[in-house]
């Protein structure tokens, strides 16, 4: 049920105030979210978040659950979560004076900090069983480096939500529009809009394995579920991690038994930093499409005469048999696993019949 149908009953000081007094209070702040702030009190936004909350798949029941709202504006997530049971954090850059009134009348838990997205460290907050970040990628400089600090905190899924390219004009590209010179709404604090498929791959490549496109509304608005898998929960992206696949090339057409190969290393400990391999199909991280784990580690002299002796051990190995229902297009993803976290590389193929 929407967060305006079911606001929290005014904390025991407010008790003694009447309405007008109160939404005298309330206009008296510039807002950006529009929703009801306790009952019969309603801000002034543009935004009616009510209406936009409701493409969005937040769970109905959030009890037990840490949640951060990332870019919290007014507030009206981070209370939305509070009334569904989460203990919350909220965090943006630019605090609002709407979201520490909200905070006040409604009498909020919400713990707030005033921090960019760039500064997000487990060590600092912990990890959230579900991230929010709405409406802020594409004002991001950085969106890839904000995207791996947000999967650094969190241990299950993210919502993230960003403007995009007209996706009837884009469809398939993967690409992304700098806005140099505020073109998008005349605005300076935006920078990308990327295209759907952009946005699925840089959520996937900051650290979410399984990512996927939720809906896309209002035209240009894209809202995108990230998830973490088994191996990957409460685990870095760790970049040491260097993967190469060597075959199959990319897009090549498979009939019948293929070998999987190339070489996996760590930079920083070649010699003993990858603990395993592990061969995906069409969804990293997901038991169901996990197809084996490769040989590993395999004789590279190419590697040696190249890096050293210590790279010499890092080739790995996998022969596949595809099903014959699976013609099609897929990808291939490589799973390799460190001391430190994990990384992966995926390749395109096809998928094709035995003549």
């Amino acid at each position: 049920m929407p967060l305006a149908q079911r606001p929290p009953p005014k904390p025991d000081w407010a008790r003694g105030m009447s309405l007008e007094e109160i939404q005298r209070r309330v206009d008296a702040v510039q807002w950006f979210h529009r929703y009801e702030i306790v009952p019969g009190v309603f801000s002034s936004g543009p935004s009616d978040m009510p209406r936009r909350a409701a493409y969005f798949p937040i769970p109905a029941d959030l009890r037990g659950k840490r949640v951060l709202d990332i870019g919290a504006a007014d507030g009206y997530f981070s209370f939305l979560a509070e009334e569904r049971g989460a203990e919350v954090t909220a965090i943006d850059a630019w605090p609002r004076r709407g979201f520490f009134l909200a905070h006040e009348l409604r009498g909020s838990r919400v713990q707030f900090h005033q921090m960019s997205v760039y500064d997000l460290d487990p060590a600092r907050l912990g990890l959230f069983d579900l991230v929010f970040c709405f409406g802020v990628y594409y004002h991001l400089k950085k969106p890839v480096a904000a995207l791996e600090r947000i999967a650094a905190v969190t241990k299950e899924m993210a919502l993230l939500e960003s403007e995009v390219l007209p996706p009837a004009a884009f469809a398939g590209l993967n690409l992304a529009a700098f806005q140099e010179d505020s073109g998008l709404e005349d605005d300076p604090t935006n920078w990308w809009v990327p295209t759907v498929a952009n946005f699925l791959a840089t959520v996937r490549a900051a650290g979410f394995p399984q990512a996927e496109l939720a809906t896309v509304y209002d035209g240009t608005r894209a809202i995108v579920r990230a998830a973490k898998g088994p191996r990957t929960a409460a685990r870095l992206l760790d970049e040491d991690l260097f993967i190469v696949v060597d075959s199959p090339r990319p897009n090549t057409l498979i009939r019948g038994p293929v070998e999987i190969a190339g070489w996996a290393v760590s930079q920083r400990a070649p010699d003993q930093g990858v603990r395993r391999v592990a061969v995906y199909l069409d969804h990293l991280d997901d038991p169901a499409h996990e197809l084996g784990t490769a040989s590993y580690p395999l004789d590279r002299p190419d590697l040696a005469a190249a890096h050293g002796d210590a790279y010499r051990r890092s080739g790995y190995r996998f022969t596949w048999t595809p099903p014959p229902d699976l013609a099609g297009r897929h990808r291939l993803h490589l799973f390799v696993e460190g001391e430190c976290g994990w990384n992966y590389r995926s390749t395109p193929v096809y998928l094709g019949r035995e003549p």
